[in-house]
């Protein structure tokens, strides 16, 4: 790690990396909470890459599924945690997508 001073260390993307990756070993709160925010930026991403390779807009894909435009751009937010299992049936129908959601054992 690089060192400014004596007393202060320069955070580094390696320093970070490494940093996270020690919370998410040693603490299951963190661990929790960065696979659900990971879940919901996959989610998000996909949603939005789906709808772009159809070359449909937010709009047009909101008529699909009933809703509004401003809805599908909080579903392509990976900040928006609620999303229900009948919105993404529904999204899934609208893209022309196979929808699959899958329980795995914690190791």
């Amino acid at each position: 790690m690089q060192k400014t001073d004596k007393n202060k260390k320069l955070i580094t993307i390696k320093s970070v990396s490494q940093h996270v990756e020690e919370l998410y070993k040693k603490s299951p709160g963190f661990r929790k909470a960065y696979d659900e925010e990971v879940l919901m930026l996959k989610i998000a991403y996909k949603i939005a890459q789906l709808r772009k390779q159809l070359h449909i807009t937010q709009f047009e894909l909101a008529r699909r599924i009933g809703t509004t435009q401003q809805t599908v751009s909080r579903l392509e937010d990976s900040t928006n945690a609620r999303i229900t299992v009948n919105t993404l049936v529904r999204l899934a129908k609208a893209l022309h997508a196979k929808l699959s959601i899958d329980l795995i054992p914690q190791q």
